[in-house]
């Protein structure tokens, strides 16, 4: 791949298609959030998200981005985001991995895997959803695509919402019923339903491993899988909780020890 000569005498970033970085039986769509197509990001059924931000150096500093790099929306150029870690910090001394593991206090306990998307400024405006009434605010000019803002995604629900939508995928045990809901109804279950990963490893956010919940059925999930209370030994080795005996007080009568009896 050779780069391309751009305005003002510098040189465009090498073209890269999805189909060139593709895994096999890999499928990249257009992401969705909150229901709306987002043309700027795609997502695969594989758990990857690329970016069409392109990456050109149109030189001499007189072209949109920051010293001379324009980079707006290329439909013709991607690449693979990196997902950060979304953690908590331990605090708990007792805790322990599903592998029996100790976790030390001050570890981290990795609960998500995270992106940042940039969206154009009123993308949120005519979504249908509880909480779509706020904007965000305008954090920058992004090349030729004007005013943007910024939201952090996790990449789990990008993956389900991108390729197995509530609507065409509803969860199981209200999938017969689903169809004939009120509208309303089925917007209340778009935002309140909650996605498991089924072997329960955040980092493999493949299609195949992610399933619609309902909370309760996500909690009882997580104390199957770590005993409730994140495998403490007596769980991971199914004992029996062990108890700590009191210690047994003598008892003294100040009075009698007085008078010697």
């Amino acid at each position: 791949m050779s780069g391309v000569k751009g305005q003002g005498g510098g040189v465009t970033s090498s073209k890269k298609s999805l189909e060139s970085i593709s895994l096999p039986d890999e499928v990249w769509k257009s992401s969705v959030v909150d229901g709306k197509v987002h043309p700027w990001y795609s997502v695969s059924n594989k758990g990857r998200v690329a970016s069409h931000f392109g990456n050109k150096h149109v030189g001499n500093g007189r072209s949109p981005g920051f010293s001379g790099w324009d980079r707006s929306y290329d439909p013709e150029y991607c690449k693979i985001l990196k997902p950060a870690e979304a953690y908590k910090t331990n605090q708990n001394p007792n805790k322990r991995t599903v592998y029996g593991s100790p976790v030390k206090v001050g570890d981290k306990i990795v609960q998500c895997m995270r992106v940042s998307f940039r969206f154009p400024w009123d993308f949120f405006k005519e979504i249908d959803m509880y909480g779509s009434e706020y904007q965000y605010p305008i954090q920058g000019l992004v090349g030729r695509n004007g005013k943007c803002c910024q939201r952090t995604m996790a990449v789990h629900k990008l993956v389900a919402n991108t390729h197995m939508s509530v609507d065409d995928f509803p969860p199981e045990r209200i999938s017969d019923e689903y169809p004939s809901l009120p509208k309303n109804v089925k917007q209340w279950i778009r935002e309140t339903v909650i996605i498991n990963h089924i072997d329960h490893d955040c980092s493999n956010n493949c299609v195949e491993n992610l399933e619609y919940v309902t909370m309760r059925q996500n909690t009882h999930a997580a104390v199957k899988q770590y005993g409730g209370h994140f495998c403490p030994d007596q769980y991971l080795k199914h004992k029996e909780p062990f108890l700590i005996k009191e210690k047994e007080v003598e008892y003294i009568n100040p009075l009698a020890e007085l008078l010697g009896v």
